[in-house]
């Protein structure tokens, strides 16, 4: 019988963070493919039944528990807004505080973690693939909303699902910059990019693509 005194001293949350701090660090030191659960347990202080109570896999560990979702109060606002429509499409991504490890050091190197790792940045994808559909509803009603105020014909309103589309798949690209730009002012002791940052950032940019 395993005594894993170290675990059974600390509290469910506090055995969740040394897991996935092991995992992060190990797989900065050693990359993904270098490791294994085992090394996993060994450097978190658990068994690795203890750590299959916690993570079905190695990914998850590494991934964390943080599942985005919808926020419902900024998806109403932001239907019926005018303002710049990438940036504020950012903010209908929520991800529940309780679930964030409280060490915004870890936040930081899981995404430099990932981020370094195209397989891994797939699988985080992934996950913001779980609400792709909704978001991409969300926002085809502001289009459409935007487009019938203007007077648009039906040829314009026939291509706002395309439009959503595009503009989905750009959201998921805006939000890794966001995310990867945290990571790095993170570990630099800086504040996270604000939303009328990442506003300026990308008008600037859409206006040379343009």
């Amino acid at each position: 019988m395993s005594t894993e005194p170290g675990a059974r001293r600390r509290g469910v949350a506090e055995t969740t963070a040394a897991i996935e701090r092991a995992t992060v660090d190990l797989v900065l030191e050693h990359g993904y493919d270098g490791v294994t659960v085992d090394m996993i347990c060994r450097a978190a202080g658990v068994s690795q039944r203890t750590f299959f109570n916690h993570f079905k896999t190695k990914d998850a560990a590494l991934l964390g528990p943080d599942l985005p979702r919808i926020d419902e109060r900024a998806a109403r606002e932001f239907i019926v807004s005018d303002g710049p429509l990438l940036a504020e499409a950012v903010g209908l991504v929520r991800i529940d505080p309780s679930k964030l490890p409280g060490d915004a050091g870890l936040m930081a190197r899981r995404i430099r973690a990932i981020s370094g790792n195209p397989l891994l940045m797939a699988r985080q994808m992934e996950r913001l693939a779980e609400i792709e559909g909704e978001l991409r509803e969300i926002v085809e009603l502001r289009l459409r909303q935007q487009a019938i105020r203007a007077g648009a014909d039906e040829a314009e309103l026939a291509a706002i699902p395309d439009e959503a589309e595009i503009t989905t798949h750009l959201l998921a690209g805006v939000m890794r910059y966001v995310g990867l730009t945290w990571s790095r002012r993170a570990e630099q002791g800086a504040p996270p990019p604000d939303g009328a940052e990442v506003a300026d950032a990308l008008g600037r940019v859409l206006r040379k693509l343009a």
